[in-house]
This record gives structure tokens, C-alpha cells and sequence, in this order.
């Protein structure tokens, strides 16, 4: 059984994952000359990557659904990964790692507040309280602080 600690770690540990690949794709940029040509790279790596993951038999194969089955936005997720990667690789030159990544997670958290407190898109809904939104404001407010180098 896997624990809260256990999650929180492996979590985490994704985030800084995040970070060194950006780091790691801002320099690729560098050599390919092209946010979006450098995000297709990162994007093939990933699916080869999970693709060796998925035959390896380690985790559930599962199954694909019939595309009339679900949603239609429940099959563009992806979008929002290219979105990312390109605006990152754009961004980060300019801003720097830690200002892109403060934004990122603000952005992060206050989609996440909005999504909680509805229940939209099927997420189990969470109620909005004062400790939730305060320390949202106060990840803010970091994010204010980290862009001022």
C-alpha cells in the first residue's frame, strides 16, 4: 500500500523531474533553434519512454476506449503539455527557471482551486475554505517575490 508520505514524495519528486527537463530541453533548444521543433523531441522521448514502460508489463496495460465513450475534451489533455513545453522553452531565457516555474504552479494552483471547489471535468470537488485560498495568495505572493531578481 502506498502512503500519503510515499505520494507526497513520488509527487515531488515529478515536480523537480519537470524542472531538470526543462533545464535539459532549454539547452536542446539552443542547438535546434525552434521551441516547437525541440517540445516534438521531448514529446517522442516521452512516448518512447512510456511505450517501453507499457510493454514492460510494470504497470496496468489497460485498454483504449471507444472514442465515442467519453467526453470529447477528455481526449485532448495533451494540448495543454505542448502548450506548456512551448510557452516554457520561450519563456525560460527570458525569465529564468525559477520566475517560469513559479508561474507555472500559480497557474497550476488557481486552475486547481477552480476545479476543486466545481467538480468540473469529474475531479472530486472539494470545498473552498480559508486555509485553501490563503495559501494559494501566499504561493503568489512567492511568485512575486521569486521574479524580483
Amino acid at each position: 500500500m502506498v502512503t500519503k508520505l510515499v505520494l507526497f514524495l513520488l509527487v515531488a519528486l515529478g515536480g523537480a523531474g519537470l524542472t531538470l527537463q526543462m533545464a535539459w530541453n532549454a539547452r536542446l533548444r539552443t542547438s535546434t533553434g525552434s521551441p516547437v521543433l525541440t517540445t516534438m523531441i521531448s514529446v517522442f522521448v516521452t512516448l518512447v519512454s512510456l511505450a517501453l514502460l507499457w510493454a514492460s508489463g510494470t504497470t496496468d496495460r489497460g485498454s483504449i476506449p471507444a472514442f465515442n465513450s467519453l467526453p470529447k475534451w477528455a481526449w485532448f489533455g495533451g494540448i495543454f503539455a505542448a502548450y506548456y513545453l512551448v510557452a516554457s522553452l520561450i519563456a525560460i531565457p527570458k525569465l529564468g527557471t525559477a520566475v517560469v516555474f513559479s508561474l507555472v504552479i500559480a497557474g497550476q494552483m488557481v486552475a486547481a482551486l477552480i476545479l476543486d471547489s466545481t467538480g468540473a471535468f469529474g475531479v472530486p470537488q472539494i470545498s473552498l475554505n480559508t486555509s485553501r485560498v490563503l495559501g494559494t495568495v501566499l504561493l503568489l505572493i512567492g511568485v512575486i517575490f521569486i521574479q524580483r531578481h
